[in-house]
């Protein structure tokens, strides 16, 4: 079972990875066609934003019954694994934050686009840092 909370696990993270990955591409493409063509390529991140919020809830859902079935909870772990864990929560509340900032410029708001534009590098820095730490905390 923990085989399978695992794989699961990589799947989430490869999933919000790439969302992170397509972003920095897709808004070069973006700030680079000219404004008559910007509406297609510009609905694509709201389109990958589900593929991410899908790796999240897979990241949320195995990560705490692998921490519970296999390592008996919080108690034994490393101060590596708790800066991974806040790293996993910076990046949660950022994607909510773009969250809010998406059915915001769906409603009008064109100053959200901006706003999720700079949260955007937390998101992926709190990814990064979260792997990172990932890696120190259960590879002894």
């Amino acid at each position: 079972m923990h085989t399978t909370l695992r794989v699961l696990h990589f799947i989430g993270l490869a999933m919000g990875f790439s969302v992170s990955f397509a972003h920095i591409i897709m808004a070069g493409l973006i700030a680079a066609a000219p404004d008559r063509e910007k509406k297609v390529p510009g609905r694509f991140p709201f389109a990958m934003m589900r593929m991410g919020d899908i790796g999240l809830v897979l990241l949320w859902t195995t990560g705490p019954a692998m921490l519970f079935t296999k390592y008996n909870g919080f108690a034994g772990m490393p101060w590596q694994f708790h800066a991974k864990l806040t790293a996993v929560v910076l990046l949660t509340l950022s994607v909510g934050f773009m969250h809010s900032q998406k059915r915001k410029a769906q409603a009008g708001d064109a100053g959200a686009m901006g706003r999720m534009a700079r949260v955007g590098p937390i998101a992926s820095l709190s990814a990064l840092t979260a792997l990172i730490f990932a890696v120190l905390a259960f590879n002894p």
